[in-house]
């Protein structure tokens, strides 16, 4: 047996240290005190007046030593086993231990000191990580309170002054810190005997952790003797298994239960040109796969890079089973068959109809494996067949994304006398003639082309199926109508249809308006329908809009002077009238300046025989009596006769006023008709 190791392992004040010395002093081992060596890191770091919290800080650990002999730590050749028990080391110790690069660098001095002999090393990660293959591990653990006053009784012998309750909150500080670290925190290994020393005394604790290693020196022993046997002679080609006892930048070596250790350079380890270490990548106690490469009288030369094929090759197999998704590298280009590629070294094959476009060597593309050839150690690899994987799912996710109603920009790929073809990222959908404008079309040819960008509404979404719309999106004829106009306005239009209550006149294309029979005049008998023929320009003001509706209301009569509104006279009033047409029924007169009417019946008297035509023409005037007036209707009717009577009725009552009582009633009558 070349070594014996134990691993003692627990929180601050359990007693290790204290515990570790008399084990080692009863029973000849060599002690190391790991947390002596941190705390010889935090001292210095103090020393600097570094950031403890910047990692990058410690490089001052590539030229600084710190040596553990004899139950002393010296820094830089200084003892200090004294100085690093102050309460700032021992507050700031945590802090500098939970950094890799602190840690790899003394781990890897740890494993070097346990190489031979019998050693027992202490600290809070021994057995879980720099001892991880250790022969025994034990974890000491106590009551914080009983950790705190072990603490304070210690520092009293040293003359050191501290509160009792100061050290208990500093005890749990410092536990909570050193399990929750995330490098290589305190923790019990699973294989590890734990011990509550709360009640118990160094000497009980020490005793029992000694019985314990001789139980193990023995069966150790016994196993040993038992399964002794002389080594198998190695010869080239060997596949071995050795375990790392010693780790240099470019060699390792390994015990391989031979007449020697093993021996490993770098580059029998691995492929990759920009490892140039094996410090920080192998470690003391791993056991490594390898084959024997050459044997000498005095040396055996190992290497793994044939394992490393085959275990690369396995993870072509491994891939290939599970349907993963790889990188490779191209590294050949076969003309008119395809590439050869890299994968973990093995050479694969990548078909010219699996490849991308423009693929060059040196490119790394992520690849599926489709099929495997385990006799040739070769296989085929596809491109294609991962980006159509890659576009189905981008596919559906897009559409999922997709909602009804959503407003978007696409490409037009495609133009069909029904309708546009439009795609998105990974999605297309249609857009049908019919929703491409409000106006109507026969020729989308004209009016888009393939590579336009468009924007669109989608209408509906069915089966993975979008419907388009682009017309939801611009403005209606009316609403661009609309937007030009105010009511009031005056437009022109032509008329596009006679309708039984008025005009219907086209403003501009597709928008139309209604003039209604009732404004087409104030004056309520004009038949302009009548005269208007369809093609007609027609003037007329905006009366309305209806946005709602989209309906557009127009008045004529707007636009004209109303005679009427100035018209104040009444039923019975005498006016001066001008004929302005004479008919069989009677005469259309001017007065007030509107237009009346007085019936034949109304414009003779009854000594006047013949028609109207026989006594008035046109530019005559007279005077007549509204006999009916009706402003809102625009109606007028006038009496000549009832002035005639009324003048008679005057003379009348003239001659009854005089003293020629002897004049009889026809003698009055005769001489009024003959006037």
């Amino acid at each position: 047996m070349k070594n014996f190791v134990v691993a003692l392992d627990g929180p601050a004040g359990s007693g290790k240290s204290s515990i570790s010395k008399l084990v080692a002093q009863e029973l000849g081992f060599t002690h190391i005190d790991t947390g002596a060596m941190y705390r010889a890191v935090t001292l210095e770091a103090l020393k600097r007046k570094i950031d403890i919290e910047n990692e990058s800080a410690y490089e001052f650990l590539k030229e600084t030593s710190i040596i553990y002999k004899d139950n002393t730590i010296y820094l830089n050749g200084e003892d200090v086993s004294e100085e690093i028990r102050t309460r700032e080391v021992t507050n700031m110790v945590s802090t500098c231990c939970k950094f890799s690069f602190v840690r790899e660098l003394m781990v890897q001095y740890q494993r070097e000191s346990a190489r031979y002999g019998k050693v027992i090393m202490d600290g809070r990660d021994i057995g879980t990580v720099v001892l991880p293959h250790a022969d025994l591990k034990v974890f000491l653990t106590a009551t914080p309170e009983v950790r705190a006053k072990r603490r304070f009784d210690e520092n009293q012998e040293k003359g050191i002054t501290t509160e009792y309750e100061t050290i208990l909150e500093e005890i749990k500080i410092r536990d909570y810190k050193d399990s929750h670290r995330e490098i290589a925190p305190l923790k019990k290994a699973k294989d590890a005997i734990q011990i509550d020393t709360t009640y118990m005394s160094i000497e009980e604790v020490s005793n029992k952790i000694i019985e314990l290693i001789n139980e193990r020196l023995k069966g150790s022993m016994e196993d040993f003797m038992e399964n002794l046997t002389l080594p198998k002679k190695l010869k080239i080609k060997d596949q071995i298994k050795g375990k790392v006892i010693k780790v240099e930048d470019n060699t390792i070596y390994l015990d391989i239960q031979q007449f020697t250790e093993g021996t490993m350079h770098l580059d029998h380890f691995t492929k990759d040109k920009s490892v140039l270490s094996f410090k920080g990548l192998v470690h003391v106690g791993d056991e490594i796969d390898c084959e024997v490469a050459k044997v000498t009288e005095d040396a055996i030369y190992l290497s793994r890079l044939n394992q490393l094929t085959k275990i690369a090759f396995q993870r072509v197999i491994e891939a290939k089973e599970n349907e993963e998704v790889i990188e490779v590298t191209i590294t050949k280009l076969l003309p008119n068959k395809g590439y050869t590629v890299d994968y973990l070294g093995n050479a694969l094959f990548l078909p010219l109809s699996q490849a991308p476009e423009n693929a060059k060597i040196k490119d790394k593309l992520m690849v599926k494996i489709l099929e495997v050839n385990e006799a040739r150690k070769n296989a085929v690899v596809s491109r294609r067949v991962l980006e159509r994987e890659e576009f189905k799912e981008a596919k559906e996710k897009e559409l999922d994304s997709i909602q009804v109603g959503d407003v978007l920009t696409g490409t037009v790929v495609k133009v069909e006398n029904f309708g546009v073809f439009i795609r998105f990222q990974y999605n297309q959908g249609l857009l049908r003639i019919n929703q491409f404008a409000h106006t109507y079309t026969s020729d989308l040819q004209n009016l888009i082309k393939v590579g336009d960008s468009i924007e669109v509404q989608v209408i509906s979404k069915e089966n993975g199926k979008l419907t388009l719309s682009r017309k939801v999106l611009l403005d209606t004829p009316y609403q661009a109508y609309a937007k030009e106009v105010k009511v009031g306005q005056v437009v022109k239009g032509k008329v596009v249809n006679k309708l039984g209550f008025g005009l219907l006149i086209e403003l501009a294309e597709n928008v139309k308006g209604l003039l209604h029979q009732s404004e087409f005049s104030h004056n309520p008998n004009d038949n302009y329908n009548s005269f208007v023929k369809i093609g007609d320009e027609v003037e007329c003001a905006i009366l309305s809009l209806d946005d709602s509706k989209e309906k557009i209301s127009l008045s004529r009569k707007a636009l004209m002077d109303n005679p009427w509104k100035r018209v104040t006279a009444h039923t019975g009033d005498i006016v001066s009238v001008k004929v302005t047409e004479v008919t069989d029924n009677g005469l259309q007169v001017e007065t007030l300046g509107v237009d009346g009417y007085i019936p034949a019946s109304e414009a003779l008297t009854e000594s006047q025989n013949g028609t109207v035509k026989d006594y008035f023409n046109v530019g005559d005037e007279a005077e007549a009596e509204i006999t009916d007036i009706k402003p809102a209707e625009w109606r007028l009717r006038l009496s000549i006769r009832k002035v005639a009577i009324r003048e008679e009725r005057k003379a009348y009552e003239k001659y009854l006023e005089t003293e020629e009582a002897t004049m009889t009633l026809g003698d009055v009558l005769k001489n009024v008709l003959n006037k």
